[in-house]
């Protein structure tokens, strides 16, 4: 655009040197007609930057790591004049890696159309990726003039973890230990040692759910819910610590792979991580596909951290979760690792490190969680189906 306002102002210089030293009509109108000229195509430009709309469109609203998708950045110009230069720049940005880029794109739009350009990438890491139209400049058919106008474009696209098929062992023995006394106040289920409510019957209630005394007193059937135990089996700690994207990637697939196997095992287990994006600790109860996949856009739209154990020190004690065993997953090794360990009485512990144990920080951290009774166990980024199969529970 440089160049064009260059040579405009040269050839305006020149007309008006021509108009000085010839005195004539002609040196006149000419130096008048160029500097008159640019004030046309402004306001077609403006005009037309009216009429005109950008806005982004993706073709899936999750796509897997590795796998194509298609950005469609859709320019409508619904007004008569054309637009010769519209400058698009997009970035595109992994919130829970930090990574961004940007491109840059010049297009020129026809009246009264609609064009779709197609931008296609993928992503080698999970995460959720923000696309946003960060600056829109229009351009006037002699290059002169400029009109920015405020974008306001934006989609996102879930890059989704791998899940893999596992096999693992459940140690029965842990599981019983886990027999809930903590019951659920607002919803039943099927635990008979627990009255939740008693009710009215209604066609389809089973009959051993029948109370009969009172029934006998209210001369009418009442029928007794029972209660729905809340505590969990396992609680997976999930540390979004790591000291890259690749042990975060692999963090996150770690223990969504196990979680997926746990859930198709019918085995109660709950979530908690720390969300560094609003600084607390996040929780949930994980009973099915639709539970894990709400919970991992959640962490998907957070952010990992590199130096401090958040969730370890969020969470400096394990009395007020009742379960069986606790995996706690992480990309990183801390000196609050077995000062929180230590502390447990009576409960089943497996650390999941995605790092390398093979090095003195780790043979150390080995030894210290083994005098505690608690496992730990090597996950390598590129082998995690293997080197999950086989663990006990």
């Amino acid at each position: 655009m440089f160049r064009y306002r260059l040579s405009y102002g040269l050839l305006l210089l020149a007309a008006f040197v021509f108009c000085i030293f010839f005195k004539e009509y002609l040196s006149f109108f000419t130096f008048l007609f160029l500097l008159i000229l640019p004030l046309f195509p402004l306001l077609f430009l403006l005009a037309a930057v009216r009429k005109t709309t950008v806005s982004l469109e993706t073709d899936r609203f999750a796509a897997n790591k590795g796998m194509d998708f298609s950005t469609f950045i859709v320019l409508k110009n619904t007004s008569l004049l054309p637009l010769s230069g519209v400058k698009i720049q997009i970035s595109f940005k992994n919130v829970l890696s930090g990574e961004k880029k940007e491109e840059i794109l010049l297009l020129p739009i026809n009246s009264k159309a609609e064009q779709r350009v197609e931008y296609r990438m993928r992503s080698q890491y999970c995460g959720r990726i923000r696309l946003q139209v960060t600056k829109i400049t229009y351009y006037d058919f002699l290059g002169i003039f400029s009109v920015h106008k405020p974008p306001a474009a934006q989609a996102e696209v879930f890059v989704t973890p791998g899940i893999y098929p596992i096999d693992l062992k459940i140690d029965h023995a842990v599981a019983a230990q886990a027999e809930s006394s903590v019951y659920s106040k607002i919803k039943p289920g099927d635990d008979p040692s627990e009255i939740f409510d008693i009710r009215p019957y209604r066609s389809g209630d089973r009959l051993r759910s029948i109370h009969w005394k009172l029934s006998s007193k209210l001369d009418k059937l009442m029928v007794k819910e029972f209660s729905l135990p809340t505590d969990s089996t396992v609680l997976l700690l999930v540390e979004l610590l790591a000291p890259d994207m690749e042990t975060a990637d692999a963090l996150i697939e770690t223990f969504a792979s196990l979680s997926n196997f746990l859930t198709e095992n019918a085995i109660q287990h709950r979530i908690e991580w720390y969300d560094a994006r609003n600084s607390r600790m996040e929780n949930a109860a994980i009973e099915s596909e639709e539970d894990l996949a709400v919970l991992l856009n959640a962490v998907l739209s957070s952010s990992y951290y590199r130096d401090v154990p958040y969730a370890l020190k969020s969470r400096e004690s394990m009395d007020s979760m009742r379960c069986a065993h606790v995996i706690y997953i992480t990309g990183g090794l801390t000196d609050a690792l077995p000062l929180f360990f230590g502390r447990m009485e009576g409960i089943k512990a497996t650390v999941l490190y995605t790092g390398n144990l093979e090095n003195d920080q780790g043979a150390e951290f080995t030894e210290n969680l083994k005098a505690m009774h608690t496992g730990i166990v090597e996950i390598l980024p590129n082998s995690i189906q293997e080197s999950l199969s086989g663990i006990t529970l």
